[in-house]
């Protein structure tokens, strides 16, 4: 016989006991609201860009004793890489100047929020019954 059983046998039990009236009103501590606008800050996710080609470019230097006129290929595959690099991130940061999301993004930029937000103001302590 298990503990539960003989549980049950002595008291009995009562349905729907945690549904029951706990005797008080909840009560509103913080305004459940957003805030009518939201701070400025740039999600930096950044990872240093061109890696594998740098650790290509640096395990031929390392098999060549560094050797520059050997591994030039290398080379000039991390310096594109670096270029190209730079140049989406010039991009990415007129675009922020603008006030456009990145590509890819789906995030609006903080003052677009805050335009939108002025827009639609949230409801006041006063709206809300205690």
């Amino acid at each position: 016989m298990k503990l539960t059983d003989v549980y049950f046998k002595t008291c009995p039990v009562k349905k729907f006991t945690n549904y029951r009236n706990l005797g008080y009103k909840y009560k509103v501590v913080r305004i459940p609201a957003l805030k009518d606008s939201v701070t400025s800050r740039q999600h930096n996710t950044e990872e240093a860009p061109c890696v594998n080609e740098m650790t290509r470019m640096m395990d031929c230097w390392k098999r060549t004793d560094f050797n520059q006129a050997i591994c030039g290929k290398e080379a000039s595959v991390f310096m594109a890489c670096m270029a190209a690099a730079e140049a989406e991130a010039k991009v990415s940061k007129e675009r922020a100047d603008k006030g456009l999301p990145n590509k890819g993004s789906s995030l609006l930029p903080s003052n677009q929020v805050n335009q939108l937000l002025a827009k639609y103001p949230q409801p006041t302590k006063s709206n809300f019954k205690d």
